[in-house]
C-alpha cells in the first residue's frame, strides 16, 4: 500500500500502483482521438501540430517519430517540430502509419504517450495533432482522489538497492521542508514541515501534497540507515516530478552515527558526520545556459570526501563517491550554486551535464564595487553596530580559509567542520536555536545570500562585517541568526 502524505491534513491509504504506470493508462483514453483526413491529388503527407499544454505554449523542438506499418517493407523516420510547434513528413505512399511523439518534459516524467495510427490513401494528406496532458490531469494521475491546487504536487518513483539494483520493498522516504513568513513585527518566522511514505513491495513511493516552486528536502530510510538527503523541487506548472531513489548499505549513514553528531553538536564538541566515500565515479561537463564550457567551475558530492575542478573544456572527473542517491553540488564564482541529483554505483562512471545560471553580469559588478561596495562597509562601520574587518586585519590573521576569521577570534560565532564542509553558527544566546542548539548564520558575498563560507579564497577578501544577531545587521538580508557579510578585492 501507499502512502500519500498530504501536508496539514492527514496521511491516506491509496492503491498501490506503479508511478509511471499510473500516469500513462490515466492519460491513454484523452489522446486516442481519430485524425482528420482531407483527399487531395498529391503526394501523400502528414502534418500536425504539438501543443505543450502544460505551459500553454508550442512544443517545439519535440522528436517525431513516423513508421510505416503496411505495406511491406516498414519506412521509419523522424522530424523536430519548429518553433511553432509544426511538423511534417511528405512524399508517402499509400499505407498504415504510426505516428508518435516525445518531448524532454514528457521523458523527465517517465511518460510514453500512445502512437497514433493513420490509414493513408492514394495522394491523401493527414493532420494529426498531438498535446501534452495538462499539470492538473498529472497531478490527478499521480494522485488519484486528491484535488491538488497548483501551489502543491507530487513526487513519485522507485527506492531501490544501489548494491544489487533491486526494488527495497518497505523503505521509507522522508520529506521536509521549511515554510518562510513574516509576523506582525516583520520578523521572518520559519515553519517546518515533513512527512513520510512507505514504499510498497515493488518499492514504488508516492509523495502527494508537497509545496511546488520551492525546495523540499528528501531522504531515503532504510533498517537504520540514512541516505543522503536529496534538495528536489516540484514545477508549479506540471505539478508533478518523478525522482527514482537508491541507497547503499554500504555508503548510507548509520541513524546511531547520526544521533552521536546530533548530541555532539548539543554540547559544542565541535564533532561532525564523517565524510562519505566508495568507488563510484562521476564525470561530465559544466556549461552556461548559452552552452558555453565553464572552466574551473568546482564540483563535489554533499557529505561526501574529494573536490573536482572543471579544465579549459569544461570537463571534470571525480572519483571515489558514495553508492546511492547524491547531490551533486557545482560552484563557481558570479553563478548560482547547481544542485543536481545523480544515481551513482560502485565501481561504476556516471556522466552528467551542468548548467549553470549566471547571477549578474561581472561587469557591472566592477562597476559597482569601483561606486559603493566599500562606502557600505564604512557607512555601516560608522553605526558602530557588528564587527568589521578591513583588507589589513584580515591579512594579519592569516587565515588558510575563510572560516579561520571566526575561529575563537570574533565573539559570537561558533565554526563547526573545515572546508566545504565548515558552518558558522551564531553563540549569541538570545538568538541560539532551542530546538538544536544551532542557529546558522547567513554568509552574504557580494550581496548574495546563503553561500558557503569557504567557497571564497581569504586571499580574495577585501572586507567583512559581522552581526551575531540581528541588531544592526542590514535589513536587506536573512538576519535572523545573524549574518556575515563578505566584499572581495576589487
Amino acid at each position: 500500500m501507499f502512502l500519500s502524505f498530504t501536508p496539514q491534513r492527514h496521511l491516506i491509504r491509496c492503491p498501490a500502483r506503479a508511478a509511471s504506470a499510473a500516469l500513462l493508462l490515466a492519460l491513454t483514453a484523452s489522446f486516442a482521438a481519430a485524425p482528420e483526413v482531407h483527399a487531395q491529388a498529391a503526394s501523400g503527407r502528414i502534418e500536425g501540430i504539438i501543443t505543450d499544454s502544460v505551459h500553454a505554449r508550442a512544443a517545439a523542438g519535440a522528436a517525431v517519430i513516423l513508421t510505416r506499418i503496411s505495406p511491406e517493407p516498414g519506412e521509419f523516420r523522424s522530424a523536430l517540430t519548429d518553433d511553432k510547434g509544426r511538423f511534417h513528413f511528405d512524399t508517402l505512399v499509400a499505407g498504415r502509419y504510426s505516428v508518435a511523439f516525445a518531448t524532454a518534459f514528457l521523458d523527465s516524467l517517465s511518460i510514453a504517450l500512445p502512437p497514433r495510427e493513420v490509414q493513408l490513401g492514394d495522394g491523401q494528406r493527414a493532420r494529426v495533432d498531438f498535446a501534452t496532458p495538462s499539470g492538473a490531469m498529472l497531478r490527478a494521475a499521480a494522485c488519484p482522489g486528491l484535488d491538488l491546487p497548483r501551489t502543491q504536487g507530487a513526487i513519485v518513483g522507485q527506492v531501490s538497492n544501489a548494491d544489487t539494483d533491486r526494488p527495497l520493498a518497505a523503505a521509507r522516504v522522508a520529506v521536509a521542508w521549511t515554510e518562510l513568513s513574516v509576523d506582525s513585527a516583520l520578523r521572518p518566522v520559519t515553519t517546518p514541515h515533513s512527512g513520510l511514505v512507505v514504499a510498497d513491495s515493488l518499492g514504488r513511493y508516492r509523495l502527494c501534497g508537497v509545496p511546488t516552486g520551492t525546495y523540499v528536502t528528501v531522504q531515503v530510510q532504510d533498517t537504520g540507515l540514512a541516505g543522503s538527503p536529496l534538495t528536489l523541487s516540484v514545477d508549479a506548472d506540471a505539478g508533478v516530478l518523478v525522482r527514482d531513489l537508491s541507497l547503499s548499505a554500504e555508503s548510507a549513514r548509520k541513524f546511531a552515527e547520526l544521533d552521536s553528531v546530533a548530541a555532539a553538536a548539543k554540547s559544542d564538541t565541535g564533532a561532525r558526520a564523517r565524510l562519505l566515500a566508495g568507488t563510484a565515479i562521476v564525470t561530465g561537463t559544466v556549461r552556461t545556459r548559452s552552452g558555453l564550457p565553464l572552466a574551473d567551475a568546482q564540483l563535489r558530492v554533499q557529505g561526501a570526501a574529494g573536490v573536482s575542478r572543471t579544465d579549459s573544456l569544461g570537463h571534470f572527473t571525480l572519483g571515489g563517491q558514495p553508492a546511492g542517491s547524491q547531490l551533486l553540488e557545482t560552484r563557481h564564482v558570479g553563478y548560482l550554486l547547481g544542485q543536481t541529483p545523480v544515481e551513482l554505483r560502485g565501481a561504476r562512471s556516471v556522466n552528467v551535464d551542468v548548467v549553470l545560471t549566471r547571477i549578474v553580469n561581472l561587469d557591472s559588478i566592477r562597476v559597482v564595487a569601483r561606486r559603493n561596495r566599500y562606502s557600505e562597509f564604512e557607512q555601516r562601520r560608522k553605526e558602530g553596530f557588528g564587527r568589521f574587518l578591513d583588507e589589513s586585519a584580515i591579512e594579519k590573521m592569516h587565515p588558510m580559509e575563510a572560516s579561520d576569521l571566526f575561529r575563537d577570534r570574533v565573539p559570537g560565532f561558533r565554526v563547526e567542520g573545515d572546508g566545504l564542509d565548515a558552518h558558522l553558527f551564531t553563540t549569541h544566546g538570545s538568538f541560539e536555536l532551542s530546538g538544536n542548539g544551532r542557529c546558522e548564520v547567513n554568509i552574504v558575498i557580494n550581496g548574495i545570500q546563503h553561500q558557503d563560507i569557504n567557497f571564497v579564497d581569504p586571499r580574495d577578501i577585501g572586507a567583512v562585517e559581522a552581526y551575531p544577531g540581528p541588531a544592526g545587521a542590514p535589513i536587506v538580508y536573512d538576519r535572523a541568526c545573524g549574518v556575515v557579510v563578505i566584499w572581495t578585492k576589487r
